[in-house]
């Protein structure tokens, strides 16, 4: 008998809670009921990234790959000449920027004034600054001498041309050179890389300036065009030897206009910027970085030692 009861009242007592349940789940919202299972903030969302025009070919490569493997992630790439952007992210307007160099201290403790928000920089790959000129042109190398004499002068023998004025170009080319760059003074500037291109195809002594990773891709058929109406110039050392930015040259820091590459980000939290970020310093980030034919990063270690490489030139 006393079975009976205690079956009788956990039946009840089950028909109550399914009752109370039920009741529960009819009061939940629409939106409460069909909100998804939580998931890492990195594999879901919308990022703009914004790059230093001459890195675009790099960072749109490593977005198509990271959007592959999270298809619920969105990665627009927004050009911003350096100097701007590097201002634009200081200032908390950006959360993930790709330059040429970190920001300063005090940029950093603007920024974290701001946004209490500590950044973080990651070096990705070495680039380089080239000189690029017409294939009509009989030259092969230039000295940096040759254009600490002809950069920024009214009536130079030689005209040099920039994609953009303050981009990571401008920058990379006045730190190598040393050069302090006056209010007023003349720089000559297209606009874009391929406006370069056209420039010194049509004004054939004339000398262009850009970034590598604008023809370093070789098997992009707008490359191969590319390459059919420009040149790029060697640098000629105080030896005579010709120096090429080659990926041996950018690795043992022999090309005097290498630079690094950084990935800076301004983020709360491990979002679809840090994911980003992890993936370009990652194996398979790497070996993009390399079918860009720019020197990786962290897959092979890099040595800095002009006055005692061993290595030849190429």
């Amino acid at each position: 008998m006393i079975k009976k009861i205690s079956l009788v009242s956990i039946a009840i007592l089950i028909g109550l809670t399914t009752f109370n349940c039920k009741d529960k789940k009819e009061t939940l919202t629409k939106a409460e009921q069909k909100t998804p299972v939580k998931r890492a903030l990195h594999e879901y969302g919308n990022l703009t990234i914004t790059v230093d025009p001459s890195f675009k070919n790099l960072a749109q490569s490593l977005a198509n790959t990271y959007v592959t493997d999270y298809p619920d992630v969105k990665i627009s790439i927004k050009e911003e000449i350096e100097e701007k952007a590097i201002k634009d992210f200081y200032e908390g307007k950006i959360p993930l920027l790709m330059v040429s160099k970190p920001l300063t201290k005090a940029q950093q403790q603007h920024l974290y004034d701001l946004t209490t928000t500590k950044y973080i920089d990651s070096k990705i790959a070495l680039d380089a600054t080239i000189f690029i000129t017409s294939v009509d042109n009989p030259i092969n190398a230039i000295t940096k001498q040759e254009i600490k004499d002809n950069l920024y002068k009214q009536n130079p023998s030689t005209t040099f041309v920039y994609d953009h004025p303050n981009s990571a170009n401008f920058n990379t080319l006045n730190e190598k050179l040393k050069l302090n760059v006056d209010a007023g003074s003349k720089v000559t500037a297209m606009g874009t890389a391929e406006k370069v291109i056209d420039y010194v195809q049509q004004n054939k002594k004339a000398i262009g300036i850009i970034g590598l990773n604008v023809l370093s891709d070789k098997i992009d058929p707008k490359v191969e065009k590319y390459l059919e109406k420009v040149k790029i110039l060697a640098i000629l050392d105080d030896k005579g030897n010709e120096i090429k930015p080659t990926i041996p040259n950018l690795k043992y820091g022999v090309y005097p206009f290498y630079r690094e590459i950084y990935i800076l980000k301004n983020e709360v939290g491990f979002g679809i910027g840090a994911g980003f970020s992890r993936f370009a310093g990652s194996q398979r980030g790497q070996k993009i970085v390399t079918r860009e034919s720019l020197q990786p990063y962290f897959i092979y270690k890099r040595d800095v030692q002009i006055n005692q490489l061993q290595q030849p030139l190429q």
